[in-house]
């Protein structure tokens, strides 16, 4: 291919030569466009790895968020900005496991290119003929390329630091937000340091290798290498001029790739543990560079799309010998039928509770449905079931330390949220004892596990938990249920699935999927904290999470509260319930959801899970709550298993049919009433999502009770992004409508004795500008995003935190509060009246 056009000589014999036209320049601007693209299209691997960097580090909370915990260097959270260790560390992580894989990748693919040495080839001949040495813009694309490449990747983390800023959430803690802004401000401009860093040292690198002992190892190990480098197809080209990477380039290259194979292959959770969150995402990036880049050259070489051709294979591998997504099982210790059916349930609980012999006596039985939303459900799911088991902190009042040292004091009686009334009417009581269920959906199922696991656990009544906080809760020690329920769930379960995501799942071959990862990180975590608390937890309780989610039936003397994890089916579209409940049960007058009296589903239209599996298999309670937990690119579809090769149908996260899990929350509230019409269930809802909230809050203020939309003017690619934008606010829409169902049928039976019997606490929005309340403005302003993902910054579990505290904008969870409150000192019958038949 002639890449510099021929003008043919037009004019005549003793006229000058005619000037260039516009065509001939047009044309050589042509041929170096095409010079460019070529050299692009040969490291498209690198190429692509630091445009999705710079394109997640732009665009995506979730990575914004973890150069927090870089930027605040662990616990110090008030600290003013310095510069740490951590960053450093980062910065070296960087430079060494992705800046230096990118520059290295793309100079071999070039180097090793026939395509390019023949345009040089040619370009360099056109130099000499008009009395040069070789092309020098030609040259200069083959020099800068990689090094801009390298750099870039130093740029992304420089851009994800900065955006973080505008992601921090506002805290009452006035100093740890300050801080929080100034240490991200330090770490993007560290990060920006290392772009002209790296660019110096690939400038200087070729001067370091040419120093005699450097220079003579480097020729020593090309001589010994040299049969290995030709068997791959990287050994250095004699004819090309401008190889810069030596024999000790192509090794390190090397190396690196077969390291990450191993380690990834071998340990991922090792892994996470010495390259964590922000440290990870280098490796995350890099770690495929060189393979991936390697096949791409020998694709070119063969004229083979070899790439294209792994994933295809990949693809028809998948579909003939089934993936890695199986949902994890065991062997049952008793066959899945043997599940507490609803009615004994209901009798145990009352057993729990001392009044099984005059049920209208009984307290308000309390049904939480925790919403979904990753580890931020998981995290203030924990964080409002662990403020209400407090009980006794709260009617002494305490005092709260920070991880910096500073200490906070609360006031006696929940800052005058329950009255001596209420503080009378629960005094000894066990207020975990009054919660008979909780429905979870997605991240608010893994908050549900975890506190049932913590419950289970527990001796007496203290929470099973060190005095010491781990290091990524923003705390400094756990006294209570809160701070050991936050603390559980405040781990880093992101790295470890990531690794999953970027390497297990691509390979699948004996690896566990990212799902399983995600699983044990969990219950590594949930050990960790069990094993660190000593006597306060049961000895056998630290693998609470590993064990079997249909384990010892419920104590009465240690009530933990029934789970009921709501996913959802690929197949038929339908809710797949997770619970040690029974799926169906005798109801006395009338069956709620429609069935045969005598066998009354408890769930309308829902599919057991356990009822599609082998009666002889259980799964791990962390496998439970993945079930519900399966959203989109971190979690796969779980395939289900019936037989060995039967696929029964695929699970896929809760949300998808309904993100609040109120829909499950009021069958089992109608159920219990068709067993024991002397029970007044009440409904508590863990909402985290600020989006959801606006939008109901908008709701409420029209008289139809229907938001008016008001959709952006502009709006691309709306053929995708319309249906993908409609399925993200249909799972928050059916979650809004069933709580408006189950609050009109709540009231109707209640309502007349009882005037609040469902209450909802929520993550209030903030607005972008300058984080003020937006609730209540005709037209909102944007909102910030609070970071949804398997991990969160100390400043959102802080902002979570704060949402229980008193303050005085609208945006508040004191109503609501106080209403729980009032309905766990509330006994059945002031809700029924004197007709048990209600």
């Amino acid at each position: 291919m002639k890449i510099e056009p021929v003008i043919p000589e037009m004019g005549l014999k003793g006229r000058s030569p005619a000037k260039p036209d516009a065509s001939n320049l047009l044309g050589r601007i042509w041929g170096r466009v095409l010079d460019f693209g070529l050299i692009l299209w040969v490291v498209r691997v690198p190429l692509a790895s630091v445009v999705l960097g710079l394109l997640l580090m732009s665009a995506v909370t979730q990575a914004q968020d973890v150069t927090l915990d870089v930027a605040m260097a662990g616990a110090p959270v008030g600290a003013a900005a310095g510069l740490s260790r951590t960053m450093i560390a980062l910065l070296a992580a960087v430079f060494l496991l992705w800046a230096m894989p990118v520059h290295y990748a793309a100079r071999l693919l070039m180097e090793t290119d026939q395509g390019i040495a023949d345009i040089s080839t040619r370009r360099n001949a056109a130099a000499a003929a008009r009395g040069g040495k070789h092309d020098l813009i030609f040259c200069l694309m083959l020099r800068l390329v990689p090094r801009i490449l390298g750099a870039l990747t130093f740029v992304a983390f420089a851009i994800g630091a900065r955006n973080a800023i505008g992601n921090l959430p506002t805290l009452a803690d006035r100093p740890a937000m300050a801080a929080a802004h100034d240490q991200l401000a330090l770490l993007s401009w560290v990060m920006l340091a290392g772009a002209p860093l790296f660019y110096a040292y690939t400038l200087m690198r070729g001067l370091f290798t040419d120093v005699g002992p450097l220079k003579a190892f480097d020729a020593a190990l090309a001589r010994r290498l040299a049969g290995v480098f030709a068997a791959l197809g990287i050994e250095a080209r004699p004819d090309d001029p401008e190889a810069e990477l030596h024999a000790t380039g192509r090794l390190i290259l090397l190396a690196y790739a077969v390291l990450v194979i191993v380690v990834l292959a071998a340990s991922p959770h090792w892994l996470a543990r010495h390259l964590p969150l922000a440290f990870a995402v280098p490796l995350i990036f890099g770690g495929w560079v060189p393979i991936l880049g390697y096949l791409s050259s020998v694709g070119r070489r063969f004229h083979v799309p070899i790439l294209t051709a792994l994933f295809l294979l990949g693809a028809i591998g998948v579909y003939v010998f089934g993936d890695n997504h199986a949902v994890r099982t065991l062997t049952a210790v008793e066959p899945a039928y043997r599940r507490t059916a609803m009615e004994p349930a209901v009798q145990l609980w009352m057993r729990a509770n001392g009044c099984a012999e005059a049920p209208a006596t009984c307290p308000r039985p309390i049904i939480v449905a925790a919403a979904g939303g990753a580890s931020r459900a998981g995290f203030f799911t924990a964080s409002v079931i662990g403020h209400f088991l407090d009980f006794e902190r709260h009617k002494q009042g305490f005092s709260f330390t920070r991880a910096d040292g500073s200490k906070i004091n609360r006031a006696a009686r929940d800052d005058g949220r329950f009255t001596p009334a209420i503080e009378q009417a629960l005094n000894g009581k066990d207020i975990a004892s009054h919660i008979f269920a909780i429905s979870g959906v997605s991240g608010g199922s893994y908050g549900a596990a975890v506190v049932a696991a913590a419950l289970a656990a527990r001796t007496g009544s203290a929470a099973p938990c060190p005095g010491k906080a781990p290091d990524g809760w923003f705390g400094g020690t756990l006294a209570g249920w809160r701070d050991c329920l936050e603390s559980m769930t405040a781990g880093d379960y992101l790295t470890a699935t990531f690794f999953g995501l970027a390497f297990h799942d691509q390979v699948q071959l004996f690896l566990s999927d990212r799902a399983a990862l995600l699983e044990q990180s969990w219950e590594d975590n949930f050990a960790r904290h069990i094993l660190a608390a000593g006597a306060k937890a049961t000895p056998d309780s630290a693998d609470r999470l590993a064990k079997h989610f249909l384990g010892a039936p419920p104590d009465p003397d240690r009530w933990v509260p029934f789970l009921v994890l709501n996913g959802t089916s690929v197949e038929t579209g339908q809710r797949i319930v997770t619970t040690d409940l029974a799926p169906t049960y005798a109801a006395t007058s009338r069956c709620p959801s429609g069935g045969a009296n005598a066998e009354c589903p408890l769930f309308t239209h829902a599919i057991d899970f356990h009822g599609m599996v082998r009666s002889d298999l259980d799964v791990r309670l962390s496998t439970a709550a993945t079930n519900s937990a399966r959203f989109p690119v971190i979690s796969p579809p779980g395939s289900i298993y019936q037989m060995d090769r039967d696929v029964v149908d695929r699970i896929v996260d809760g949300g998808y049919f309904e993100n609040f899990g109120v829909e499950s929350a009021l069958e089992l509230a109608e159920a219990m009433v068709e067993i024991e019409p002397r029970l007044a269930p009440f409904i508590l809802v863990i909402a985290n999502d600020p989006g959801s909230v606006l939008t109901e809050e908008r709701t409420a203020r029209t008289s139809s009770g229907v938001v008016v939309p008001d959709a952006p003017d502009q709006a691309a690619f709306t053929e995708v992004t319309g249906p993908v934008g409609a399925i993200g606010a249909v799972r928050s829409g059916r979650g809004r409508l069933a709580v408006a169902t189950a609050t009109h049928w709540l009231d109707a039976r209640f309502g007349d004795r009882c005037p609040t019997n469902l209450v909802q606490i929520k993550v209030w929005p903030e607005a972008v500008k300058d984080g003020h309340c937006p609730v209540g403005e005709a037209t909102p302003e944007k909102i910030r995003d609070v970071s949804m993902s398997w991990w969160l910054s100390k400043p959102v579990q802080m902002n979570l935190h704060e949402q229980l505290e008193a303050t005085a904008d609208r945006c508040n969870n004191g109503t609501a509060v106080e209403a729980v409150w009032a309905a766990l000192a509330t006994p059945s019958r002031a809700c029924i009246g004197d007709s048990p038949s209600r």
